[in-house]
């Protein structure tokens, strides 16, 4: 039966493994190849087991929509959970609903203002960087650990912590996404008792030891000031204080604690940073695009020296060009879920147990639900030209009970990192020969990237001529 959906020709037992062998930064493209480009369902296998690819709207709205198809695939997160363990991104069923009501508050609008004031703070330092993946991820994984789980950059000794535990996050935020993606598409990495002998795995159960101490470090500080009395009375509470909260309410565990922050710091910090460098890589080839972001943060900001929550639901086209930058560059363009029955999907009867894989890129440069697909025009996103459009047409993170519990946060951190870039610098491209957002190259592991660097130039704005932010160091 699942021949009879479009696929390239597969060998027996193998399928289509030796498709992936010595992949390195081409797997999107791999991929796609694979998918022949298909508008409806397309399907490829591994090892007998089969992957069907979904890229049509109402095919996704289908999926999204059908009981049987509500997990996510242990194809791929099985292999994620080797350094997570079980935490909102893997979980299904029961405990992903008690995980996920633990764990919403800490993303609400009233919270954003401290996470804010901490991704500013870290933007002074390293907004002129050329390389901007490398210094984007190394900006949101620092706010990061500060503030979720509190680490004091005045207590000496949480210090001394702090500079231990960030390189060795920023290694293996090097080494997750590729050795989870490697063997996602190399079944021979599966079993955990090999991939544990690699050097990758290796480095990965050391990082989760470090996390682990410094979580239970965490958890004796607030049992301490929960004995003293004195922390559920101030303003500004942590997702790590959230999170133990719910522990003393048997909602969660201190391994759940540990879990869940793990797999926060590993998905966040690779999505919103890849988000970042996609937007800024776009800003510097459109100008025009830029200027507008420039007029729209003065305007919404005035004297305010700070980007705060309140500000943040005002600056509407720069939440068009996030939009816009989600939809053609999307963070993940890939999500999986599992068939947990047999289910005719498009006219195919889809055996239990087969992946299907929700292909974002083809979703979103369908050219029945957009005009003119591959150009970057963030008032598309305007109401007026976006009715009658395809609600699944759009589905940078996800949909339904399974859509990203961090997407508030997430886009006000874009916000937040962008007004105070535009403010500051004009964002130059580099002669790399890519002047067109709807040509970029991309490959992906956990979230999208560019093949090597992604570069751009910040240039200062100069004082006589350009509006200043105060919250901002005006130094390239």
């Amino acid at each position: 039966m699942e021949l009879a959906i479009p696929g390239p020709p597969s060998l027996p037992f193998l399928g289509n493994a030796l498709s992936f062998l010595n992949v390195k930064d081409d797997l999107l493209e791999r991929l796609f190849q694979l998918w022949g480009r298909q508008q409806h369902l397309s399907r490829f296998s591994l090892c007998g087991h089969l992957l069907v690819f979904v890229s049509d709207p109402a095919d996704i709205e289908q999926l999204i929509r059908c009981k049987a198809t509500q997990n996510k695939a242990r194809t791929f997160y099985d292999n994620l959970e080797y350094f997570t363990h079980d935490g909102l991104v893997t979980l299904n069923g029961a405990k992903w609903r008690a995980h996920r009501r633990a764990i919403q508050p800490a993303f609400y609008q009233d919270i954003l203002d401290k996470y804010c004031a901490a991704y500013v703070a870290r933007i002074r330092g390293g907004a002129a960087a050329q390389d901007i993946g490398e210094g984007l991820r190394l900006a949101v994984a620092s706010a990061f650990l500060r503030t979720t789980l509190t680490l004091d950059k005045d207590d000496e000794e949480q210090a001394r912590q702090f500079d231990r535990l960030l390189p060795l996050l920023m290694s293996a935020l090097k080494v997750v996404p590729s050795a989870v993606m490697r063997r996602t598409v190399m079944p021979w990495l599966w079993p955990d008792w090999l991939f544990s002998r690699t050097a990758s795995g290796r480095l990965l159960r050391r990082l989760r030891e470090l996390i682990d101490a410094e979580c239970d470090i965490g958890l004796q500080r607030i049992h301490r000031q929960q004995a003293a009395g004195d922390l559920f009375f101030r303003k500004g509470r942590t997702l790590f204080e959230i999170l133990q909260d719910s522990s003393a309410a048997g909602a969660l565990t201190d391994e759940d604690i540990r879990n869940e922050l793990t797999i926060l710091t590993a998905a966040g910090v690779e999505t919103t940073s890849a988000s970042l460098s996609w937007t800024l890589k776009v800003l510097s080839v459109r100008p025009d695009v830029q200027q507008r972001l420039l007029l729209e943060a003065k305007e919404v900001l005035g004297e305010s020296k700070t980007v705060s929550a309140h500000h943040i639901a005002r600056l509407q086209y720069t939440g068009r060009v996030i939009k816009e930058s989600l939809r053609l560059l999307p963070s993940v363009p890939i999500i999986a879920r599992t068939n947990r029955k047999e289910t005719v999907f498009g006219g195919h009867a889809i055996p239990q147990g087969s992946t299907f894989l929700v292909n974002m890129n083809g979703a979103h440069r369908d050219p029945r639900h957009w005009q003119e697909p591959l150009r970057f025009d963030p008032d598309r996103f305007l109401p007026e030209r976006s009715a009658g459009r395809h609600p699944y047409a759009y589905v940078p993170f996800s949909v339904g009970s399974r859509n990203c519990v961090g997407t508030k946060y997430a886009v006000a951190v874009m916000k937040t990192l962008l007004v105070n870039v535009v403010l500051a610098f004009n964002v130059d491209p580099v002669d790399d020969g890519l002047t067109d957002p709807g040509q970029f190259p991309m490959t992906f592991d956990v979230a999208s990237r560019m093949p090597g660097p992604t570069r751009v130039v910040f240039r200062a704005r100069a004082l006589e001529n350009d509006y200043q932010h105060g919250s901002v160091q005006n130094k390239a």
